[in-house]
């Protein structure tokens, strides 16, 4: 019996260690004409053997997955369908997911990259974008399949950096103590100095000692003195309930307060 020239297309796809098209390749392996091609996606996407992840991007769903969406069962080959050479990082909640810091996973992609993107979600996740300069969107980087995600130092710097993007200071705190004894502390501050973020280390370290989290408190520098305090949580508009004398970061609840959620 004949094969589909669906089925065809995804053997062929997998065979080759692929798992991400565009449509300009499907036109091209199929050899059918722009249309017929056109009609050939639409019932493939029908019968679940591929994922529209963005305008002309589609990934290859995996067996024994055919029911969940490509981009909540692998975010990587999401995230490297819509993206495709463009320089990129999965970062801040999402890194914290893959390197299993939290305890609940993250339901928006976040992404960062130095140009603008018009995607808005992946599958069925909502996409997030954060701009970064160029040189800074690999710092701390590591491959994950066909992508590139925060490294652990990285996902930890990402998190002081944009606390809100994370989930709050209660997210901050259960992914420091989470990944305590991973830490490699002389890359984290070699990180920090290669992008400017001294305020997301002074989180860390504010963090770090207020919590008393085994073989961090006490390790971090300030790449500078501080001069004025900062917020733990930017942007939240509540009293300071507690003031970090030595790091100069103001935080919205007590040391106890975020330890009892942190460590739950």
């Amino acid at each position: 019996m004949k094969r589909s020239k669906g089925l065809q297309l995804v053997d062929d796809l997998v065979c080759e260690g692929k798992s991400v098209f565009s449509t300009a390749d499907a036109v091209e392996r199929t050899g059918a004409s722009p249309t017929a091609t056109a009609n050939l996606l639409k019932r493939m996407l029908r019968s679940g053997l591929i994922e529209r992840i963005s305008r002309g991007r589609y990934a290859v769903r995996q067996l024994g997955v055919l029911g969940t969406s490509t981009a909540a069962e692998n975010l990587a080959v999401a995230v490297s369908a819509a993206f495709g050479d463009q320089l990129h990082r999965i970062g801040y909640r999402s890194a914290l997911d893959e390197h299993d810091l939290i305890a609940h996973p993250a339901r928006v992609a976040c992404v960062a990259t130095a140009k603008r993107s018009r995607i808005s979600s992946l599958g069925t996740r909502r996409l997030v974008t954060v701009i970064e300069p160029e040189a800074s969107v690999r710092v701390g980087a590591e491959r994950l399949g066909p992508s590139w995600v925060s490294g652990l130092e990285r996902a930890l710097l990402d998190a002081a950096a944009r606390v809100s993007l994370v989930g709050g200071a209660a997210v901050l705190g259960e992914a420091v103590v989470a990944a305590a004894d991973q830490v490699d502390v002389t890359k984290l501050m070699e990180y920090a100095e290669v992008l400017g973020w001294n305020a997301a280390l002074r989180r860390l370290g504010s963090v770090t000692d207020a919590l008393e989290v085994s073989g961090l408190a006490g390790e971090f520098e300030p790449l500078e003195p501080p001069r004025s305090d900062i917020q733990l949580e930017p942007g939240l508009d509540e009293a300071t309930a507690w003031r970090d004398s030595r790091w100069r970061v103001r935080w919205h609840v007590t040391p106890d307060e975020l330890a009892s959620v942190a460590e739950q």
